[in-house]
């Protein structure tokens, strides 16, 4: 009798040990779905908040376009230089136009880095300001400022064709890089560069100087030709 009881505890306690592994592996198993899942929506996400932010750049562009005279009015602005120049800020003409969509306006957003007033936020909340200047006091150019963007958008953003076609318009003159460089100030870079001439790859790109760091966020700023 008393082996039996033996036999039976022997087999209960073996099925115990075997429910806790199966339950184990069942959790570890459940997790790693989890968390792959998880990156997977975030990829998807990122990547649709990318598009989007391509689609409103784009529209941006040609409503900047139509209502801005190219010939009148522009200040000059030196490509040697970041511009920082609030002369030459529109965004108050573009949001009074109806030409920014409303989700992208906040009129009590705080001002971008440079103290410009910032009304305009891109898709990750941060400053976005539309400038208009003559390029090195020939050429009318618009420019395109978007403060505190993630790397990984960058990339979507700058890619850039033989032509200087981009994702969101038809010709980029030049794409400055502001990378924050650890000690509360920020590398710049520019392209296309005599080495990194047209076309821009995202292999060029994801340089620690351009497009900084994955993971990281940049300022970027696209001169786009009026004309």
């Amino acid at each position: 009798m008393t082996g039996a009881r033996d036999n039976g505890n022997r087999a209960a306690r073996r099925l115990r040990a075997v429910t806790l592994i199966e339950s184990v592996l069942f959790i570890s198993v459940a997790l790693g779905l989890i968390v792959g899942g998880l990156a997977v929506y975030q990829q998807s996400s990122l990547s649709e908040r990318a598009s989007s932010q391509m689609r409103m750049l784009g529209s941006v562009v040609a409503e900047t376009r139509l209502l801005l005279d190219q010939k009148l009015g522009l200040p000059d602005l030196s490509s040697t230089v970041d511009p920082m120049l609030p002369a030459a800020l529109v965004d108050d003409v573009l949001v009074t136009a109806g030409a920014v969509a409303a989700v992208y306006v906040d009129s009590s957003a705080p001002p971008n880095r440079l103290g410009w007033p910032s009304p305009i936020r891109h898709g990750w909340q941060g400053a976005m300001n539309i400038l208009a200047a003559r390029r090195d006091g020939t050429v009318p150019h618009m420019l395109v400022y978007l403060e505190d963007i993630p790397s990984e958008v960058c990339l979507r953003l700058s890619s850039m064709t033989t032509t200087g076609k981009t994702g969101f318009v038809e010709q980029v003159t030049e794409v400055v890089f502001q990378v924050p460089n650890g000690s509360g100030g920020f590398n710049t870079a520019r392209l296309p560069s005599l080495a990194y001439p047209l076309p821009i790859t995202p292999d060029e790109l994801a340089l620690p100087a351009h497009c900084g760091p994955a993971g990281g966020r940049v300022n970027v700023i696209y001169w786009i030709p009026l004309d």
